[in-house]
């Protein structure tokens, strides 16, 4: 599942995170975008090669949440590497460290990867809790991974798989208007009551709310595996003709089952995680009609429009040569990100590349967009902030498949900002706009 994310996205929240992680997001200050690592800093770095590192919980028990970043980024470079490299250096990910989720290991590991591996960059950090953020801070070490918590916004050569901050105050339009487009009038909101699912949803409340939606009935406290069947009937009872869910994909089909057993089974479900097309497969009938929130070009869209995501296209096609088990992970994807942000700002520096270097030209990107496949972020800013608007996709499964909806012609994503539920233009640069 995902967390809020910047521009009060709601993302995925992994359920590695759920039942762990009261507490963990903290508040992070703005930062300066200079970049202060040494101009003759350039380890890793060969005549014939580039070494990075990646971080990632492989093996913990909640690996599958995290694991899959680290597929998208060797997937990433051997597309890369097979065109050439980069001025004619191979991208090897030549040390792929599991830190099992657990803190003290995560900055015990970024130690390693630096001071014992000497990695010009870490290159797919994939962690529930990233501890080792304010050291590779330190380090000046550029930094690519699946931002889920504020420790990304922590300095300049951090660099989260859409944007470093996370913004979980500013009310956008976007759960108004979906609310109006696929016709409800009043919302049944439900979280669990941890930062990272009731954050997301109290925004939720908040901006319905503030653009005018009835919020008819909210439970923002659930217990991880709670009998969900009092929430179906208090959602009854208020006559809510459409829910919306941060609870994890568990929870969501629990969610799904208790209200088809409490006979408001058509009720109107939007979930702020479930994208997986193994969880549809299993369970086709308990997510039959349901909307999902995406924050990147969704997977089917190559197909539903062929030639208007040339970026989604190569990546299906590079993924499926080089590691196909993990092609429609939204994880893979953001390691995919990762490795196209890094090697855009590897270009930037020129032939002879310094850390510093990369990470003063990535942070000179007004436009970013990953080759295609999200709507641009603004590296001069995204560290700590995120500028209006907001864009996201929607898809809906419909009869064992997902199809994306509610955007307008072959333009998969609808934009919104603080000031109206009313769809606004999307940005230059934003896929299929």
């Amino acid at each position: 599942m995902r967390t809020p994310s910047p521009g009060g996205r709601h993302g995925r929240i992994g359920v590695a995170l759920v039942g762990a992680v009261l507490g963990l997001v903290t508040v992070s200050g703005g930062c300066s975008l200079s970049g202060a690592a040494d101009e003759a800093g350039a380890p890793g770095v060969s005549a014939t090669e580039i070494d990075v590192g990646s971080l990632a919980d492989v093996s913990g028990p909640v690996s599958a949440d995290f694991a899959p970043i680290v597929d998208g980024v060797k997937a990433y470079f051997d597309m890369v590497n097979a065109a050439g490299g980069v001025d004619g250096r191979k991208l090897v990910l030549k040390y792929q460290l599991d830190d099992q989720g657990i803190p003290t290991q995560d900055s015990d590991m970024a130690r390693t990867l630096v001071t014992q591996d000497h990695v010009f960059a870490v290159v797919g950090v994939g962690t529930p809790f990233f501890a080792a953020a304010k050291y590779l801070v330190q380090q000046h070490t550029p930094t690519f991974g699946y931002q889920i918590n504020a420790d990304w916004g922590d300095g300049p050569n951090l660099f989260g798989h859409n944007g470093s901050n996370l913004d979980t105050t500013t009310m956008f339009g976007t759960d108004a208007n979906l609310v109006h487009q696929i016709g409800g009038h009043s919302v049944a909101v439900l979280a669990y009551g941890i930062t990272e699912s009731k954050a997301g949803c109290q925004l939720s409340v908040n901006s319905l709310e503030h653009f005018g939606v009835p919020v008819s009935y909210q439970d923002l406290a659930i217990s991880f595996g709670a009998d969900l069947s009092p929430d179906a009937l208090q959602i009854k009872a208020h006559h809510a003709d459409v829910v919306l869910s941060c609870l994890d994909l568990s929870g969501n089909i629990a969610l799904s089952r208790v209200l088809q057993q409490n006979g408001i089974g058509s009720i109107r479900q939007v979930w702020f995680s479930g994208y997986d097309r193994d969880q549809l497969a299993a369970y086709p009938a308990l997510m039959n009609g349901v909307y999902l929130l995406v924050e990147h070009v969704p997977f089917e869209a190559d197909a539903a429009y062929p030639g208007v995501y040339p970026g989604m296209h190569q990546y299906l096609q590079t993924m499926q040569r080089y590691e196909p088990s993990a092609t429609y992970d939204e994880v893979a994807l953001d390691g995919w990100l990762n490795a196209d942000l890094f090697v855009t700002g590897l270009r930037a520096a020129g032939p002879h590349p310094t850390q510093a270097k990369v990470v003063a030209a990535i942070n000179k990107i007004t436009d970013y967009n990953g080759g295609g496949l999200i709507p641009p972020v603004d590296w001069t800013v995204a560290h700590f902030k995120s500028p209006p608007p907001s864009c996201e996709a929607f898809v809906q499964a419909e009869q064992g498949r997902f199809k994306p909806v509610l955007g307008t012609g072959s333009s998969v994503f609808v934009c919104t900002d603080p000031t109206s539920a009313t769809p606004v233009p999307a940005p230059p640069g934003t896929p299929g706009g």
